[in-house]
Parts: structure tokens; sequence; C-alpha cells
């Protein structure tokens, strides 16, 4: 049994770890949902700390966000309300838990603070944009010394209240000294292994002076084993999950295009081929060098398809474009067909776009009926968020083949979810719930319960219809049900739970 303190209440950081952890023949236990907070409602700390004190012996392995505990998950450690005195007291008690339950593993996450505040409603906007405009230009006017930059920052600092500015400058200062401090209790062996996830960003940003900062202290108190530093967030519980088992997964790659292998991914600061190398590194698998013939690679656990970053924003990308891309695609994509018909195991990381699964790929698979026969899938939100949910539900598969546990169904239904929700929700259902938000006079990034109804019956009537077009056709099944809900009373993203009936032959193979 592994204890699991999520980073929030959201389904990508409950639901999800909740899945591949059965998947992989575990089980996750949580704290109650009334002490996690709700959006802008911290969680609370106090509440999580006696939780923690009180885990049963069963649990083998403790896995911790420190945003959570020190301030009351993501959205909370944005503000700077918590102190960092009162932050270092919250997080005492996973100190007393090591000196007391030397014998289970502690291993912790926090969130290096991304550029921009929290979009929780249509006034933050132009702030979300300025602030992330300010994070920016503060590091390249001091990196380059251009007279331009700097007139450009002095011009968007002019724009941003001063008590918001003030406000965002404290809670990243706070961040980085408790982040500082993790790595020094890393260094001490209060845990086991230390993930600081860089939350969005770009290449040039305040977040890069914090991470040579943090990179330094690592590498001054001789942790580079046990530490990363690499972009994401809302997966780093299931990687985690995934190191505790190191069960050594060994994926060979199959990359779309070697140019958009090196291409900086939206929201993230470095190419992704290295953010790739850095989560497969700290989950403990093995990426297999595609320019070296070995055995390893040979015998590898997963053919992992890799659609690299495009770039930009798919609804922005012209149908010319879109065309273009598909036919330099058919080679890749005979080669995922090619892996499936051999009987091999076939994972697919969809990191073309952010907020949804490429359409153009997706189309071409569910052309040639091989949507139901992937193992595993994601292409949700950030390419770090995709990466580490593939990544983690490799393992998972592994952990449970060798163990000899049944995962066939778990697996299944994850992916079938997945696809609801990344695909059709994100890339395609999404703008038309926000359009409806809108057309009732209401903002999508921030819902009363009376306006959440109607756009949620919506997202639920659109993603039923599409479900059981899906379970029939690809995954050779009856649907029994899909629930659909909005859990964060807005649209950005979608709570989907399906029950798939058996399969008419096996579509999957887990």
């Amino acid at each position: 049994m592994i204890a699991l303190l999520p980073l929030d209440n959201r389904p990508c950081n409950t639901r999800f770890p909740a899945q591949i952890a059965r998947i992989g023949g575990d089980e996750l236990l949580l704290p109650s949902p009334s002490h996690l907070g709700f959006f802008n409602t911290p969680g609370q700390p106090l509440a999580l700390a006696a939780w923690i004190r009180g885990l049963p012996a069963e649990v083998e392995a403790l896995v911790v966000s420190i945003d959570m505990l020190a301030y009351g998950g993501l959205v909370a450690s944005r503000r700077p309300s918590v102190l960092f005195e009162q932050a270092i007291e919250h997080l005492q008690v996973l100190r007393e838990f090591h000196e007391q339950r030397p014998e289970v593993p502690i291993y912790a996450f926090n969130v290096l603070m991304r550029l921009a505040i929290t979009m929780d409603g249509d006034a933050a906007v132009s702030h979300y944009y300025n602030i992330m405009r300010y994070a920016r230009l503060a590091d390249e006017a001091e990196r380059f010394g251009s007279k331009y930059l700097q007139d450009e920052l002095r011009k968007v600092k002019a724009e941003i209240p001063a008590e918001v500015l003030e406000a965002y400058l404290e809670a990243r200062a706070r961040n980085h000294r408790v982040n500082r401090s993790m790595i020094e209790w890393l260094a001490e062996g209060t845990f086991d292994a230390l993930l600081i996830t860089q939350e969005d960003a770009t290449e040039w940003g305040l977040h890069r002076g914090e991470q040579d900062d943090l990179l330094a202290v690592r590498d001054s108190l001789g942790v580079e084993n046990s530490m990363s530093l690499h972009p994401g967030a809302d997966e780093a519980a299931l990687s985690l999950i995934a190191r505790h088992w190191d069960t050594g997964v060994s994926l060979r790659p199959h990359i779309s295009d070697a140019t958009d292998f090196e291409r900086i991914a939206p929201f993230e600061d470095r190419p992704y081929r290295l953010g790739l190398a850095q989560h497969v590194a700290a989950m403990r698998g093995d990426l297999c060098d595609q320019n070296e013939a070995s055995s390893t690679c040979d015998d590898a656990d997963f053919e992992l398809f890799v659609n690299a970053p495009v770039g930009g924003s798919q609804h922005d990308e012209k149908e010319e474009a879109a065309v273009e891309r598909r036919e330099r695609l058919q080679f890749w994509l005979d080669d995922l067909q090619s892996c499936v018909e051999s009987g091999r195991r076939v994972a697919l990381c969809d990191v073309a776009f952010p907020n949804g699964a490429d359409n153009v790929v997706m189309a071409e698979l569910e052309k040639r009926k091989l949507l139901g026969s992937l193992c595993v899938f994601a292409g949700w939100n950030t390419a770090g968020n995709t990466t580490g949910t593939v990544l983690a539900n490799c393992a998972a598969l592994k952990r449970a083949r060798e163990a000899g546990v049944d995962a066939f169904e778990l697996a299944r239904r994850f992916v079938f979810e997945r696809m609801v929700d990344d695909w059709f929700y994100q890339a395609k259902v999404r703008a038309r719930v926000e359009r409806t938000a809108r057309e009732r006079g209401v903002s999508p990034l921030r819902m009363d319960e009376a306006s959440n109804g109607p756009c949620e019956e919506q997202a639920r009537r659109e993603l039923q219809a599409f479900a059981q077009m899906l379970a029939a056709r690809q995954f050779h099944s009856s649907l029994e049900r899909c629930d659909v809900h909005l859990p964060w009373r807005r649209t950005f993203e979608v709570d989907v739970r399906a029950a798939l009936g058996r399969p008419a032959r096996q579509a999957t193979r887990a």
C-alpha cells in the first residue's frame, strides 16, 4: 500500500494515481477529500499532518506534495498567504514521520512556480498575461543587457497593479526558499527522492535563475541521483509511484519527427528530447538509444511512439499545414501499425499540442482501427503531464505482468477514458462548452453551481455519444457507463468515468 498526499483534489492528482496504482497491482491510500480544498479554497495542512501521523502500518511508502502540505495545494502555492516559517512548520511532520518510521521511504515533490498567476476569472486574464510577460522580460533584460528589453519591461510593469505584482514576487521568493530547504532535507535523509517540477514556463524567465540556484544546491550536497528538476506538475505523483516500484521498464522510442523532437514544447523551457530523458530517469526507467543496436532495446517492454511537439496551438493550425503533416506522419503511423500487428506493446505519448490530443494522428489511428489496440495513451495538458502519465502507465503494466496480475480491464478502461477526455473533450468539445458559458453570460474560467450545470450537461451529452461510438467501433465493446463532471466548475478539465462491457475480442494487450 502506498499513501499519497496529492497536489490538489482534481482527478489528475487523485484518480489517475489511484488507477495507475491498481493497474500495477498496488493499493493507494488518499486523505479525506474534505481536507484537500477546492480550487481557490486551500487544503488543510494541519488535518493532513494528522493524517500522515495516523497512517496504518500497511503503508510501505509515502508520496507527498510539498505544496499541499506547506500551503494547501497548487493554487494556494501561488499566493503569499502562508509565510515561509509557517510552511516549514507544516512540513515538520515529514521529519517526524521519517524518525518514527525510517523503514518507510518518503518520496516528495514540489512545484517550481510557473511564470503566471492563476487565471481564476475574467478579471485575472490581463494580469495573467502581463505577469507572464514581466517574468520573461525581467530575465531576458538582465541576461542580454538590451535597452529595448529594459524599456519593454518598464512598460509591462506599469500595466500591472502594484499589489498584484508584489504578491506574485512574494510567493515566488517564499516558494524558492522552501524548495531550497527541501533539497537540504533530501540530503539529510528525510526523503528518499525529491522531484522539483517546473510548471508552465518558457525558455527564459524568472524561473531560470531559481533553477540554477537549486541545481547548485543539489550538486553541492551530492544528491544528484535522488533529485530531478524537469518540466511538469500534475504527473509528479505518478512518476514517484513508478520510481518506488523500480520496474526498470524499458522503452524503445519511435519519434514522429526528429526536428520536432528537439523543439521546446509550449509551456516548457527545454528541448522535449531532454525533458523525456529526465522523466524516464526520474521514474528509473530505461530509454533505449535509437542509434545503438542492443539486446535491451530489442527486448524493450514497450514501443514508445512519441508524437513530438509541433509548437503553437492546434486550433491555430491551418488546414494546409495539417494536410502536409498528415502526409509526413504516414511512415511513422505505418511503423506503429506494424508494431501492433506484430504483437508488440505500444504506448502513444501525444505531445504534439498542449491541452488536447492531435486530431490528425487520432483521426488516422481511428481510420486504421488502431485506437483500441494501444496499451497506453495520453495527450492532455502539457508535454510533461502527458509524458509522466504514459511512463507511469508503462511501469504499472510491467509490474502487473511480472506479478501475474490481470490488469487488462483496468488498463483498457484507463486508455478509453484518456481518449474520451484528452482527445474528444479537450481537442473538440471544450471550445463548444466554453461558448455555451459565454452565451449564458458567465466566465468558463469560474462558474457557480447554477451556471456549471448546463455546461456540464452539454459536456456529458457530447462525451457519452462519442464514448458509445468509440466503445463499439474501436474497443469492440458496449458502453455500460460514462459519467462526466466538471470537477472545478470550470471548463479547463473534465472528469470522465467509464465502464466497458467485455470485448468481443481482445482489443488491447496489457
